[in-house]
């Protein structure tokens, strides 16, 4: 009796695990759980959010200018009006299950650019691109920088108070603290703060000079892609993501650069180690010239002081992320030469993202064209922008190493509204930033 007892509790125990599996993951549930905390629509357009006809809720708006359209599978907002709303959702009709806060905003447009372009950016401080020990005898070697505590990737901002503009300042004050016996003082800007570290300088028997144990930068050039620009204003971003040191992948920041046009005079494909990259040149100011202003989120943001000459000219709606879903799409890049040429890629997911992430989109190359050229995906294409049903929905970021058809991508709308671009209308696989 007892064994009888105990195999029904078992069974019951599996049934309940079953039924509670079964239950999380069918759609229903996967509905509550995925139902956004914040929505953007766009003002005059229709935004519908899936919803199940299982789980009815009765939605009380305090925006008597927004429509709110209940059927069977969703729900559908719209509003003439921009403004922020607070909309109600309750259960039956009476038992509150949460707020949902609605943003109605102008419709952005832009022109998405394609073009491949040639960054020179000077930062503001002096990044450490290596520390080295310094020979102060036949056989003697000292390590200040180390000893002090610096590290590879650190910004160096000031030097005894003084701003950290350019090397010469920091060779200056070395000499000066050295040959009067002092330490030298840093600001230095770490992985997340900022610190003062007082270093000794030493003699160095091989460059007869002073030294502390420090290689450093004070500027960076690249190849990246244009993703679009604001023909009313000149305002541009490109690389859709942040631009970094390269020695620790920390975003730097940008005292002052040169955007210029690039040619593409070569494409190194992809390994399975390690990713594909594209060889440009400089090609001087005729189709692109500007000035880069911010190193962003999403990218450097900058002014063109004319239209690109190839390319894109017709302005396209920004998309709101979840106005972006599965299905055909349209990449713009640049593969030979400086101009940009359209590839047929295909979206295979589009997160849904209330608050801006770098990883929205995960996209397929499915052209022929750009596989044969490139492989797919490689490094220098990042920032090219991403078509879908007529609107610019986003710019390529990411490379799978070992799967260059494969990207990722962030949403434009994303990079349209990062508070330094000003627009008017308003699984175990290493990955690689392209």
């Amino acid at each position: 009796m007892k064994r009888l007892q105990q195999r029904w509790t078992q069974w019951i125990g599996a049934l309940l695990a079953v039924f509670t599996v079964a239950v999380g993951t069918s759609s229903p549930v996967r509905q509550i759980w995925e139902f956004p905390a914040r929505l953007a629509i766009i003002q005059g357009q229709r935004t519908v959010i899936p919803w199940s006809q299982f789980l009815p809720v009765t939605v009380s708006s305090s925006a008597p200018t927004m429509s709110v359209v209940r059927d069977v599978n969703h729900l559908a907002l719209s509003s003439a009006y921009v403004g922020h709303y607070q909309l109600v959702l309750r259960w039956f009709g009476w038992l509150r299950w949460r707020g949902l806060p609605v943003d109605v905003i102008r419709p952005v447009s832009v022109v998405p650019g394609g073009e491949s372009l040639g960054v020179l950016v000077h930062f503001k401080g002096l990044v450490i691109s290596q520390l080295m020990p310094v020979p102060v005898g036949p056989a003697d070697w000292r390590d200040p920088a180390l000893q002090a505590g610096l590290e590879k990737g650190d910004v160096i901002c000031a030097v005894d108070g003084m701003t950290a503009s350019n090397v010469n300042v920091l060779t200056h004050r070395v000499e000066i603290d050295g040959a009067t016996h002092h330490k030298v003082w840093l600001r230095v800007m770490g992985a997340r703060t900022l610190r003062n570290r007082w270093v000794t300088p030493v003699w160095s028997v091989v460059r007869h000079s002073y030294a502390i144990g420090v290689k450093v930068r004070e500027r960076a050039s690249g190849v990246g892609t244009l993703t679009f620009y604001d023909p009313a204003t000149g305002e541009f971003t490109a690389l859709g993501h942040s631009m970094t040191d390269g020695l620790t992948r920390r975003p730097v920041n940008i005292l002052r650069g040169y955007a210029t046009g690039a040619d593409i005079v070569g494409i190194v494909p992809a390994t399975a180690t390690e990713p594909g990259q594209k060889v440009g040149v400089l090609a001087g100011p005729a189709n692109i010239s500007g000035q880069v202003t911010a190193n962003g989120e999403f990218g450097l943001i900058g002014h063109l002081n004319h239209a690109p000459i190839w390319g894109p000219r017709e302005m396209l709606p920004v998309a709101l992320p979840n106005q972006v879903h599965p299905g055909p799409a349209q990449m713009i890049t640049v593969v030979h030469g400086e101009r940009p040429e359209v590839f047929r890629i295909d979206i295979l997911k589009a997160k849904y993202q209330s608050a801006p992430e770098i990883k929205g989109l995960i996209f397929r190359v499915t052209d022929s064209r750009l596989i044969r050229a490139a492989g797919g995906i490689v490094q220098g294409m990042s920032g090219s922008p991403i078509i879908q049903d007529g609107r610019l929905v986003g710019a390529v970021t990411h490379v799978l190493v070992n799967r260059p058809t494969l990207g990722f991508g962030c949403y434009a709308y994303w990079m349209a509204t990062q508070p330094a671009f000003r627009s008017p209308s308003a699984g175990g696989q290493r990955v690689a930033r392209d």
